[in-house]
């Protein structure tokens, strides 16, 4: 469970990645070794992840498209998330309820990239019936990560 100081941290390291330790402690009211164990705790539990990330909308060679993605069994929702989460140019897969089982949001070459990824990539995911695509024109404050 996470608590004050958790959250403070997190906010902070979601606004600046680079700020160090000691100043977080001090804007926290903490020591700075109390800080180190967090960000160690909270790493290695799974809680926190410290990335490079780009703005999507600045790379005028990728574009950033979400697919709805329907499946033969809903009992395979998990196993076939994982699977295309694998797939080259995920950025994440989401079970949804609604009209899709799946929301992938994949990060593809703007000439060509949507065309291969769906008949190179997720046409060869077994049990994948029907896919709607959602080319995102523009973005506000998103952030992902770059490559694979």
């Amino acid at each position: 469970m996470l608590d004050e100081i958790d959250n403070g941290l997190i906010t902070i390291l979601g606004r600046d990645a680079r700020m160090n330790n000691k100043e977080i402690a001090v804007k926290l009211g903490v020591s700075e070794g109390t800080i180190r164990n967090r960000v160690r705790k909270l790493t290695e539990d799974g809680l926190l992840k410290l990335s490079g990330l780009v703005d999507p909308d600045k790379d005028s060679q990728t574009q950033l498209v979400m697919l709805g993605v329907n499946l033969a069994a809903t009992s395979e929702l998990q196993r076939k998330a994982q699977e295309i989460s694998l797939l080259d140019g995920v950025k994440s897969v989401s079970i949804t309820t609604g009209r899709y089982d799946l929301f992938v949001e994949v990060l593809v070459d703007v000439k060509h990239g949507l065309i291969d990824f769906l008949s190179e990539g997720l046409s060869r995911v077994e049990g994948v019936v029907s896919t709607e695509s959602f080319v995102v024109m523009r973005s506000f404050n998103k952030w992902i990560q770059h490559g694979d």
